[in-house]
C-alpha cells in the first residue's frame, strides 16, 4: 500500500519518502492469496459497491501492469444446493458481469456435472449437480507488484527507505511540520526526518504506528485483525476452484500456483504481533479436511509449506464474525487531533490499492491547496508498456537474451517477471557476460537478476532477494540450493564480511524454516 501511494504521489509531483520497516510486500501482501478480484463473496453480504469498484480495478491493474497481473478461470461446483441455491448462484454470476461492465476477460457460463468433470477432473462426483465458470485475476508473484511501484516512485523522485522503522515523532510548538524519528535496521542508525503530511499505511500495523505518532486516538484500536493460512501442496487441479466449507460454510479456494496448488484461506480474529503470525495445527488440519472433501488427490500429496498472514480489517461496533466484516478500507484525516498533519489508511485489499493511493493524495493534494491529477490508472508500471509495441518489444528483447544462451524458459520466465525491464537485465549481462549464468541449479534465474535488485530494487537482504524481487524461494528448493551464491554475491556489491554473510545464509532458512508446517507432511 506505501509503495503505491508514494507512486501516485510522486507522478503528480510531491516530495515523497517512504520508510519499511522490513522489506517491501513482506507483511499482509505476500501472505495473501494472490488474487485481483471483485470478491465473489462480498455479493452474500449485499456489498455491491466494494464488487464493483474493485471489478473497475481489477480492469486498470490489467491494463497497467499484464505481465504481473494474468485472468485466471475460476470453477464453482455445485454440490448438494437447494434448486434456489443454484439459483442463487446463477443470479450471482449475471450480477457479477454486470458490475464488472468493460472487461476484457470472458463472461460466467453455467455448466453440466459433465463439463465439470472434463473441466477439473480431480473434483469428486458424489453430489456434484453441474456448476459456474467466470474469470478473475491473479498476481501470481505479488510482491513484484509492489517492487515496481516503488521503482516506479524512486523515477519520479521519490526516496525509499528500507529496512527503516518510524520510532517516534518530535513536535515544534506552533509548527505544523512533522520531524519523524527513523531507525535502519541494518546498522542501528537513527535519523530524523521533515514531513509537512505523514502517511501511516502500515496494514496490520498502524494501530502501534498512531501509538508512536502520539495520537489522541491511539488508545482507540482502529483495526480489527484476522489470520488467514495457506498452505501449498504439488499441484492438484488445474483451474482455481471455489468451494465451501462443510463445517461453517466459508469460502475457500483451491488456486494453480506455479506449479504448485495453493488452498486457503482461514479467517480468525487475531490479536498478536502481526510478524509472529504462523500456521497453527489447527488451521492446516481444517484446509486439508475441507478441500479434500471435494478434491481427490489432495491428501496423496506433501504439504510444502505453509503461511499465515494478517489482514488489517477496519473495525466497527458490530459482533459480525470475521468472514463477514466489511473489506472495504477507510482513510482517516487525524489533523484535529492536533498532533500535525496525519493520515491514515485502513483496510486495504491488494486489489484495491491503486484506487486507494489516488483517494489518498487527492487529500494530500487538498490539504496543501494544490490542483494535482491521477495518473496511475493510465501511466503503466516501468515493467510494462503500451500494447501497441507489446509484441514487437517482447521479440526484440528475446533475441537478444538468446545471444547471451539462454533458452526458451529462461527468456519467458524472465519477461514474465521484470517485462520490458528486462532490457536492465541486457545491459548488465552486456557489461560483464558472466552475469547471464545460473545461480540456481534448479531454477532458470541469472546472476544478473541479483546485481539488479540491490542496484534498482532496494534488495538489502538474501531474503529480500530469494523472497520477494524473484520467486525462487515458492519452488520446490525453496532457495536453498543456491543460498550460498546468493549470499556471495551481494557480499561482493553490499560490502559483506563473512560474519555478515554466514548471518544472512542462517536468518534466511529460518524465515523458510517459519513457513514449513508443524509436521512437514500430510497430518490425516
Amino acid at each position: 500500500m506505501g509503495t503505491g501511494i508514494a507512486r501516485d504521489a510522486s507522478l503528480r509531483g510531491f516530495s515523497v519518502i517512504l520508510f519499511e520497516k522490513n522489506d517491501l510486500s513482506c507483511g499482509t501482501t505476500s501472505h495473501s492469496s494472490r488474487l485481483i478480484h471483485g470478491g465473489l463473496r462480498y455479493l452474500d453480504t449485499h456489498d455491491f459497491g466494494l464488487v464493483f469498484k474493485d471489478l473497475q480495478e481489477r480492469e486498470k491493474l490489467l491494463r497497467i501492469a499484464p505481465h504481473l497481473i494474468h485472468p485466471l478461470k475460476f470453477l464453482v461446483p455445485s454440490y448438494d444446493r437447494s434448486f434456489y441455491q443454484r439459483v442463487r448462484l446463477r443470479v450471482g454470476m449475471v450480477l457479477y458481469d454486470l458490475l464488472s461492465s468493460g472487461k476484457t476477460i470472458p463472461s460466467h457460463r453455467m455448466i453440466s456435472s459433465e463439463q465439470v468433470f472434463e473441466s477439473e477432473p480431480a473434483l469428486k462426483g458424489k453430489g456434484l449437480q453441474g456448476g459456474a465458470q467466470f474469470y478473475d485475476c491473479q498476481a501470481p508473484f505479488v510482491e513484484r507488484l509492489a517492487v515496481e511501484n516503488a521503482v516506479s516512485s524512486s523515477e519520479n523522485g521519490a526516496h525509499i527507505f528500507n529496512h527503516s522503522r518510524v520510532i517516534g515523532k518530535k513536535e515544534i510548538p506552533g509548527d505544523s511540520i512533522n520531524i519523524i524519528e527513523v531507525q535502519d535496521e541494518l546498522t542501528g542508525e537513527r535519523f530524523e526526518f521533515r514531513a509537512r503530511i505523514v502517511v501511516n499505511a502500515t496494514g496490520p500495523w498502524a494501530d502501534e504506528i498512531l501509538k508512536i505518532l502520539n495520537l489522541e486516538s491511539a488508545d482507540e484500536n482502529k483495526l480489527r485483525t484476522t489470520k488467514g493460512t495457506h498452505i501449498v501442496i504439488p499441484k492438484v487441479n488445474k483451474d482455481a476452484i471455489i468451494l465451501y466449507a462443510k463445517s461453517d460454510r466459508r469460502l475457500f479456494f483451491l488456486i494453480p500456483w506455479f506449479e504448485h496448488t495453493l488452498i486457503g484461506t482461514t479467517d480468525a480474529d487475531y490479536t498478536g504481533d502481526p510478524e509472529g503470525s504462523q500456521a497453527s495445527e489447527e488451521d492446516i488440519q481444517y484446509l486439508l479436511t475441507e478441500s479434500s472433501n471435494f478434491v481427490n488427490g489432495v491428501l496423496d500429496q506433501p504439504i510444502l509449506y505453509s503461511y499465515s498472514g494478517v489482514r488489517p480489517l477496519v473495525r466497527s461496533d458490530s459482533k459480525k464474525n470475521e468472514g463477514e466484516v466489511s473489506r472495504n478500507y477507510k482513510i482517516i484525516d487525524h489533523t484535529k487531533e492536533g498532533a500535525g498533519r496525519i493520515i491514515s489508511v485502513l483496510g486495504v485489499k491488494i486489489t484495491s490499492y491503486r484506487i486507494a493511493s489516488e483517494e489518498v493524495s487527492n487529500l494530500i493534494s487538498r490539504m496543501l491547496g494544490r490542483k494535482t491529477k491521477c495518473v496511475t490508472d493510465k501511466v503503466p508500471l516501468p515493467g510494462s508498456n503500451c500494447a501497441e509495441n507489446r509484441t514487437e518489444l517482447r521479440k526484440e528483447f528475446q533475441t537478444k537474451l538468446k545471444k547471451f544462451g539462454l533458452d526458451d524458459e529462461q527468456i519467458s520466465y524472465l519477461l514474465g517477471i521484470y517485462g520490458v525491464r528486462v532490457h536492465k537485465l541486457v545491459e548488465l549481462m552486456e557489461s560483464d557476460s558472466h552475469l547471464s549464468e545460473r545461480f540456481c541449479p534448479t531454477n532458470p534465474d541469472v546472476e544478473a537478476e541479483v546485481i539488479l535488485s540491490i542496484k534498482e530494487e532496494f534488495a538489502l537482504s538474501v531474503s529480500d532477494f530469494l523472497m520477494r524481487r524473484v520467486p525462487i524461494s515458492f519452488s520446490n528448493c525453496r532457495g536453498l540450493d543456491c543460498i550460498d551464491k546468493v549470499a556471495s554475491i551481494m557480499g561482493k556489491l553490499l560490502n559483506w564480511d563473512e560474519r555478515k554473510i554466514a548471518k544472512e545464509i542462517t536468518d534466511y532458512e529460518r524465515e523458510v524454516d517459519i513457513q514449513l508446517p508443524v509436521t512437514g507432511k500430510t497430518m490425516i
